[in-house]
């Protein structure tokens, strides 16, 4: 009798601590409601022209860097349009060895806003994961003898301007 009553009494405290967890752990709001207003930051742009295979004299890339241990690359994009800003572009990056062999190569689009006439830098996340590559023309650690040095050549695809 008394094993039974033990148990039950265990049985109910143990539902009623596990209700009581239940309620405190809830993890949603109630009464939450979209928001009908815009976002402070956001920019409403026109609809992009898109322009495929713009020529060097429109559109120039210069100053890549990505030392040993990067996780970032950085180079400069210079808008040469008289009158148009670049909102975004389209490049692919080709990455050589030494002896000029293809180690990687990638595309990517990366949103920028580039006046007429101006230069922007652009950084982008680094192919290398392992970090144990190095740009040729970068500073070189000591640590430099286990990595490799390897060369980069960037073409801008497209263009997106207003």
């Amino acid at each position: 009798m008394k094993k039974s009553l033990f148990i039950t009494a265990l049985s109910a405290f143990l539902l009623v601590a596990y209700l009581g967890a239940e309620a405190n752990t809830r993890t949603t709001r109630k009464s939450l409601k979209a928001s009908t207003e815009a976002q402070y930051g956001a920019i409403d742009y026109p609809n992009p022209a898109p322009v495929a295979s713009p020529s060097a004299q429109d559109v120039s890339v210069k100053g890549y860097d990505k030392p040993l241990r990067s996780r970032r690359e950085t180079f400069f994009v210079t808008n040469n349009y008289p009158s148009q800003t670049i909102y975004s572009l389209v490049f692919t990056a080709t990455y050589l060895d030494s002896s000029g062999r293809m180690l990687h190569r990638r595309s990517e689009k990366v949103d920028c806003e580039i006046p007429p006439t101006q230069t922007r830098q652009i950084g982008v996340k680094s192919w290398d994961v392992q970090q144990n590559f190095y740009f040729v023309r970068s500073t070189v650690s000591s640590r430099a003898e286990q990595a490799t040095p390897y060369d980069v050549t960037i073409a801008v695809d497209t263009v997106f301007v207003y």
